[in-house]
């Protein structure tokens, strides 16, 4: 085969088994970096035409790659480059693009060596766009942090603080600060990222010509969300001189109520279309949680009720995403309780395990979700891609300092006793006890009701894989409770919610 009939895109999925209808992105870059050939899923992911792509190089496509912590993409990370450099296969760079006047796009990006007589001449690659799991796993992260701020800050102050940096970091924005007033008359009373360039602006505005009828200050006297994706917007007119030099490219300003006083909080970003329906709803949540918040900022009670609901909040959440498995969180923190104080584990253990169980698929807010409710078995690529979601739960649960159970159990509950389960491959009682009783919760749950690509297989046939894996996939102790308390005439559409802590 020449190198020619490699850089045909169509004839090498075809003899590989994908078509060109395929929705991943395919790319051929021949040994110079130059796009070869593509096929139409890349074009529409990348938001480029056909002349604007094909027969560009990666040095220069109109295009700015960076990774997941807003840094440039260097030679030796970019993986077509490294993929030529060792002729290895490239799995799972994370890689985000931005094409100006077009909506920034998070990419998983796989690439392999086109050979032709064991040389290497070129490299294939595909793009799976994963937008919509980075940014809901940013959003579920921001959330988890607040509700921590919530139960450790004890003044306004501090928590304004946290609450900036929270965004900053969590939620990767470049400027998050919080202002109170109109036009001159401006304070801000926190800011986290970029503060220096911030606090020169702010300076600078007691001698502008400035009106005050920006984003913020629009924000301020009515009262309403303003978003702004791109700086040649005219209600940026005032500031775009200075967003433009500082790399800033869309920009919201959210108001919010603080007892009776209006403030505003500002969020920039780096990117073009950064703010799109869903994240302005999800930002629009975060401000009536600070109002929240706020309001009772310094009572124990409200901050412990907080915790448990926003947890209840965070599952049904999910669950509105994934309508076949609606209450399966639910039902398994429901078993889980019940087997837990069948062990003879005491109710504020069993309480504590029900609350886990009532989060423990919270990593699937990460999964995209036509993945989630597709009617049918997912391919290996996907399966892979959902398997992810017990590490990315266990990841931001851990991350946000709620406490043990939760993170375990969210991290564990595929992990079987014999090593055959996942993320991790535990082994026996390096797996947690809550985990373990989750594990067998879940399963029967799933088994006993329907699926997408399934219809339910009945309680008698979950009760028997569980008690054909006892003691070699599922902890014995735990298995016999299960069966026990269905023996007692325990039933899901009885059973009354798992009891708050």
């Amino acid at each position: 085969m020449s190198s020619e009939s490699v850089y045909n895109l169509e004839m090498a999925l075809q003899s590989s088994g994908v078509g060109q209808a395929t929705p991943m992105g395919w790319v051929f870059f021949d040994r110079d970096v130059v796009v070869r050939d593509c096929n139409a899923a890349a074009l529409s992911l990348l938001g480029l035409a056909r002349d604007e792509f094909v027969g560009q190089s990666l040095t220069t496509l109109p295009w700015r790659a960076e990774n997941e912590h807003g840094e440039p993409v260097t030679d030796d990370v970019d993986p077509v480059r490294r993929t030529l450099a060792t002729g290895g296969t490239v799995f799972g760079t994370i890689l985000g693009l931005s094409v100006r006047g077009r909506a920034f796009r998070w990419l998983s990006v796989n690439t392999y060596p086109a050979v032709v007589d064991d040389a290497v001449v070129g490299v294939l690659a595909s793009y799976y766009d994963i937008t919509e799991l980075i940014q809901n796993r940013r959003n579920l992260e921001v959330t988890l942090a607040i509700i921590r701020i919530v139960t450790e800050i004890e003044t306004e102050a501090d928590y304004f603080a946290a609450l900036c940096e929270a965004l900053h970091t969590k939620g990767r924005y470049a400027l998050v600060f919080i202002t109170e007033g109109v036009g001159k008359s401006t304070t801000i009373h926190h800011a986290s990222g970029m503060v220096e360039a911030l606090t020169k602006a702010m300076a600078d505005l007691s001698t502008s010509s400035k009106t005050g009828s920006g984003l913020t200050g629009t924000a301020a006297r009515s009262g309403l969300i303003q978003v702004a994706n791109e700086t040649s917007l005219p209600i940026l007119r005032e500031w775009s001189t200075e967003m433009e030099s500082l790399d800033l490219h869309s920009a919201i300003a959210i108001p919010f109520d603080a007892h009776d006083r209006r403030l505003v909080l500002n969020i920039f970003t780096n990117h073009e279309h950064e703010f799109d329906h869903w994240t302005v709803q999800e930002l629009q949540a975060v401000s009536y949680e600070i109002e929240f918040d706020l309001s009772h900022v310094q009572s124990i009670q409200r901050l412990n009720a907080a915790l448990t609901g926003t947890l209840r909040a965070l599952t049904e959440m999910s669950e509105l995403r994934d309508p076949y498995t609606a209450g399966h969180q639910r039902n398994v923190a429901s078993l889980s309780v019940a087997i837990a104080l069948e062990m003879g584990l005491g109710r504020d253990v069993a309480e504590a395990i029900g609350q886990a169980a009532e989060v423990h698929d919270i990593g699937k807010m990460s999964i995209p979700a036509e993945i989630l409710t597709r009617p049918g078995r997912l391919n290996p690529l996907e399966f892979e891609l959902m398997k992810k979601h017990s590490a990315t739960g266990g990841d931001i649960l851990s991350h946000s300092g709620l406490p043990s159970p939760i993170p375990e159990v969210a991290h564990q509950h595929h992990e079987r006793l014999d090593g055959s389960g996942y993320p991790s491959g535990l082994r026996g009682e390096a797996i947690t006890l809550p985990a373990r009783i989750v594990a067998v919760a879940d399963v029967v749950e799933a088994m006993a009701h329907h699926r997408p690509y399934r219809s339910s297989l009945g309680l008698d046939q979950a009760l028997a894989e569980i008690a054909r894996g006892a003691g070699s996939v599922y902890d014995a102790a735990v298995a016999a409770a299960c069966e026990r308390v269905f023996a007692s005439g325990f039933n899901f559409a009885d059973a009354p919610p798992a009891p708050p802590t």
